[in-house]
């Protein structure tokens, strides 16, 4: 479970909820109107801009960011590989290192392993690895952009149904005892667009290209630990190399451990 996550969800409904009810608005704003303008407006559009693999997908997305990453750390990654060097080095090379864990990274060890001892070479071992590192953050990219579609979509169904409030409204001026209702589907049309793009939305964009980042960096470390070890390097230099993305994993981990 990512408590980052759930915490996030949890903190903005309780602001949210006791905006609402601290004001003594929940009646007025809590409208059938606003929420059906917003959501099904905002699903409609998402819907005709994206396809139902895409959809799907984006929803999966969705339900692990819920979840703990399942890509390991940048550190687990370094101390997997340098013992893989290890056992390369006492055992004659990369082909004695045939059996990698076949879930580590979601299967990219035992993917890199493979190409490297089928390839042979470690000009065509970086390109293909490489290529397959570049395919996966597009298509976790796409999951993102569905959300920020959504995000930037929501608040303007949210302007559609204030316009319907201020329509309804003005056709009915004459009848001051209507003007408040009007002008409360109005507003809460407007609430619902901001608060939906504000606290799901786009944070769920941002956590998924995080949770992309942080994939990419890891998968880009195995790349390079089996390039080093396919050119012979000792364990001792491939630590030192590797560890340098400690560096890069610092800022959202904490300080890198020697």
């Amino acid at each position: 479970m990512d408590i980052m996550t759930l915490g996030g969800f949890l903190l903005g409904g309780a602001v949210v909820a006791w905006g609402i009810f601290s004001s003594g608005i929940g009646d007025k704003l809590l409208s059938p109107h606003g929420i059906v303008i917003v959501l099904g407006g905002t699903l409609a559009a998402t819907v005709i801009n994206t396809s139902y693999k895409r959809f799907m997908s984006g929803l999966r997305a969705f339900l692990e960011i819920f979840s703990s990453a399942k890509i390991p750390s940048v550190e687990e990654a370094v101390r997997v590989l340098t013992g893989m060097a290890e056992t390369a080095q006492r055992q004659g090379g990369i082909m004695a290192i045939s059996n990698p864990d076949p879930a580590f990274a979601g299967g990219f060890l035992k993917r890199a392993v493979g190409v490297a001892m089928i390839s042979a070479e470690s000009r065509e071992t970086r390109n293909i690895l490489e290529e397959e590192i570049r395919l996966r953050r597009l298509d976790v990219q796409e999951d993102s952009n569905f959300f920020r579609t959504a995000g930037v979509l929501s608040p303007m169904f949210g302007l559609i149904g204030t316009l319907f409030g201020i329509i309804q409204t003005l056709s009915n001026i004459s009848d001051p005892t209507t003007i408040g209702k009007s002008m409360a589907v109005a507003i809460s049309s407007a609430f619902f667009g901001i608060a939906l793009s504000n606290l799901l939305f786009v944070p769920v964009a941002n956590k998924i290209r995080l949770r992309a980042m942080e994939e990419t960096l890891v998968l880009q470390l195995i790349l390079e630990g089996v390039i080093d070890i396919m050119g012979g390097k000792t364990p001792h230099l491939i630590d030192m190399h590797l560890r340098g993305y400690l560096l890069r994993e610092a800022g959202r981990s904490g300080p890198a451990k020697a």
